[in-house]
């Protein structure tokens, strides 16, 4: 399919962009691959789509997971570096506690984009930290469908590196909230708000996709004054890793949510439970198997909001 094919195609998720930093995962002593963007990735290839790909990475990072993807590189001195530490749970379950070991000296921006790459229809921005992606510049370039996986934007950093979730939205989320964004966020991140928050942020955003653990998820919408919550239940998944799993749900439910949200919600669902029993960013399992995971008939009721494109992509460095 052209590319002018695929603007033209209202069904359609081309081109997409994804944006955020690579990072080493420090767990139990053992370093692993990760990062939204880096989840996002694996996402988008198991639901067959070849993606526009902007990282900040050292030259130490794995980038396997982007293999496929066209990828363009902002070097760092260093990729950034969490350590993870999990109460009373096997490797990567349980009460999470993280800490930053090194960071990024700057935030993404559009800029750092290739100038050949076409402008989005759908985006999705992976923050981790705050300013790790310069969200407002993102948002400018009018995507019509963009995913904010907004953790990055709800933690600060005290002086020893450890990551603190705020007690209510920022300023940046609030200002990110805008009729043609779908913020995620997880229950841990939106439990300690004051009452009436997330009811704000949802009249402000196209959606709110919020991950509630082993209880699925819920998307959040507002039509007037009326609020709709559409809850999606967790699969059944022998949990290995939860580690970006909340990544993979809103990927997946971006890119096929113009099947509609009950279709792409169950899609979403069987990517987050094939997520949990891989350790870190290992690779999800192809389309067809997570259709026939989420009892989607092999007919299609996806095929309506995804596109995969068979040109190939080159990696390049910025």
């Amino acid at each position: 399919m052209t590319e002018n094919a695929v603007r033209d195609d209202p069904h359609s998720p081309d081109p997409v962009l994804l944006v955020g930093a690579v990072t080493w995962d420090v767990v139990d002593g053992q370093r692993v691959p990760g990062g939204a963007v880096t989840y996002a990735a694996r996402a988008a290839t198991a639901l067959g789509i070849r993606a526009y790909v902007l990282v900040a990475a050292g030259d130490d990072a794995d980038l396997d997971a982007f293999e496929g993807h066209e990828l363009a590189v902002v070097r760092l001195e260093q990729t950034m570096t969490l350590e993870h530490r999990f109460e009373a749970s096997v490797f990567g379950a349980g009460i999470r506690h993280q800490r930053v070991v090194s960071r990024p000296h700057r935030g993404l921006h559009p800029s750092d984009t290739p100038s050949a790459w076409p402008a989005p229809r759908t985006m999705v921005l992976g923050t981790l930290l705050p300013d790790d992606i310069d969200a407002p510049a993102f948002l400018a370039l009018g995507a019509q469908e963009t995913a904010l996986i907004a953790q990055g934007m709800q933690r600060r950093i005290a002086a020893d590196g450890t990551i603190e979730d705020l007690d209510a939205p920022s300023e940046a989320l609030r200002d990110a909230a805008r009729p043609d964004v779908t913020v995620c966020l997880s229950s841990d991140e939106t439990d300690r708000w004051p009452a009436g928050a997330l009811g704000h942020l949802v009249g402000r955003s196209r959606r709110i996709v919020r991950t509630l653990g082993a209880a699925g998820a819920e998307i959040r919408t507002r039509d007037g004054d009326e609020e709709r919550t559409l809850h999606i239940p967790a699969l059944p998944a022998t949990v290995v890793d939860t580690t970006g799993a909340g990544d993979v749900f809103a990927t997946a439910l971006i890119l096929a949510v113009r099947a509609g949200e009950d279709v792409a919600g169950r899609l979403a669902a069987a990517c987050a439970a094939a997520c949990v029993e891989r350790r870190a960013s290992a690779p999800l399992p192809a389309r067809t198997e997570l259709e026939a995971r989420a009892g989607i008939p092999r007919s299609g009721e996806t095929r309506a909001g995804l596109n995969s494109s068979d040109e190939p992509r080159a990696r390049g460095d910025r």
